[in-house]
């Protein structure tokens, strides 16, 4: 079997991890057959996870270039660089981003032979100028038996519509959501299209996220719960201003005895390092960074906490869960597929106060947590679920793809 997978980057986040988790275990699985990854930006670190026998297929430089975060062609400092990334952002805008990007892949002609050529990245949305492109790479530049499409995000919610969907997602013969809420979503949005569609979960590497764990050690501020949120620092879709909205309203009411850690880079950083010194909460809130390898503060965190305003199926939530760590989450479209309220973690709702009580009543009385962190040890995360749906849509006992 040649399979081919088509990514944006392998810069952090959770699409790119569950690219890694995806590949690895097929990698694994499938280890006579050729696996080609073939990434628009190539200069990631996590590229370094990706098996040895997976070929990794570079782009041109000017795709390569806008694939990159403009931040971080900032960073580097080269004016050529920056000066071309900035003509190409204007240029996107002028002749349409269809055609913009088909100018690119023409450059790209030999994807041909493949058994299953998978466009993993869905667009962020319709209306974007960049970060898009691996459908219509998939769709119109390689030649494949069987063609898919990979969803990771709640289609409503990401302003997908009817029209679009049509055209973009009729020329695969499926469409994998990566929650069954999601798919229900998909298939609200396009009928005609709900006998190509498929569930299947992400997959984790459950000995290797343990391994991590305990790769090093962390301190941690004795007699005071830690709770930690691993995540784009954003406020648009993460919504890390209401977490801090949250330890303002803590410190306002006398509840001082836990602290919040932040792993993750993005565009507000800045902007909420700000809003703690603003609420006062400098003593509750650490901002850690982007770390490679944040599983062993997840490991000795109490509580996992997502404030999101949506997701899709986000990779944190198994990833504590492997550790034993509970999930405060405010709901989202498959909150209920993740977390079963009360047992491996706490639904609530997105308001600020709500998340605030939740939190008090943990902090004043630990015997929830405990029985939450039991029933983590009684019921052990498992990937059964998702390989199988995975085996049915790659057809792995398919002979005609073997």
């Amino acid at each position: 079997m040649r399979l081919l997978f088509v990514g944006y980057n392998l810069r952090s986040g959770g699409v790119q991890r569950a690219l890694i988790n995806t590949i690895k275990y097929l990698a694994d699985s499938l280890n006579q057959h050729q696996i080609d990854l073939f990434l628009f930006s190539y200069e990631d670190e996590w590229a370094k996870e990706i098996p040895s026998h997976v070929n990794i297929i570079k782009s041109n430089y000017l795709l390569n270039l806008v694939a990159t975060p403009f931040q971080v062609v900032l960073a580097k400092k080269n004016p050529i660089k920056i000066i071309l990334r900035i003509i190409l952002t204007i240029l996107v805008r002028i002749i349409k981003p269809e055609k913009f990007f088909a100018y690119l892949f023409r450059r790209h002609n030999n994807f041909t032979g493949y058994d299953i050529a998978v466009s993993y990245f869905n667009d962020v949305s319709p209306y974007t100028f960049f970060n898009r492109g691996c459908n219509q790479f998939v769709t119109d530049f390689v030649e494949a038996k069987k063609k898919i499409a990979w969803i990771h995000s709640d289609p409503e919610k990401i302003g997908f519509y009817h029209d679009y969907c049509l055209k973009t997602y009729e020329k695969f013969d499926n469409v994998i959501l990566v929650s069954e809420a999601c798919r229900i979503s998909f298939n609200r949005i396009v009928p005609e299209l709900k006998d190509k569609t498929y569930v299947v979960y992400n997959l984790f590497p459950i000995e290797d996220i343990r391994d991590k764990a305990v790769a090093y050690q962390v301190s941690r501020e004795n007699n005071k719960l830690q709770f930690i949120t691993v995540a784009r620092i954003d406020n648009k879709t993460k919504r890390i201003d209401r977490a801090i909205e949250v330890c303002k309203i803590l410190n306002q009411n006398n509840i001082r005895d836990f602290k919040w850690i932040f792993i993750g880079d993005g565009p507000d950083l800045s902007k909420n390092r700000k809003l703690v010194k603003k609420y006062g909460v400098s003593h509750l809130v650490e901002f850690l960074g982007e770390k490679s390898n944040p599983f062993p503060y997840i490991a000795s965190s109490d509580l996992f906490v997502l404030t999101s305003d949506y997701e899709g199926f986000p990779m944190v939530v198994g990833e504590a869960h492997i550790l034993g760590v509970p999930v405060i989450s405010t709901e989202y479209i498959a909150v209920n597929e993740q977390i079963t309220d009360g047992k491996n973690g706490i639904i609530v709702s997105h308001n600020s106060s709500h998340i605030a009580q939740v939190l008090t009543n943990i902090i004043e009385d630990n015997a929830r947590l405990h029985e939450m962190k039991d029933y983590l040890i009684k019921n052990p995360f498992s990937n059964s679920i998702a390989i199988n749906q995975l085996s049915k849509v790659f057809e792995l006992n398919d002979d005609r793809l073997g």
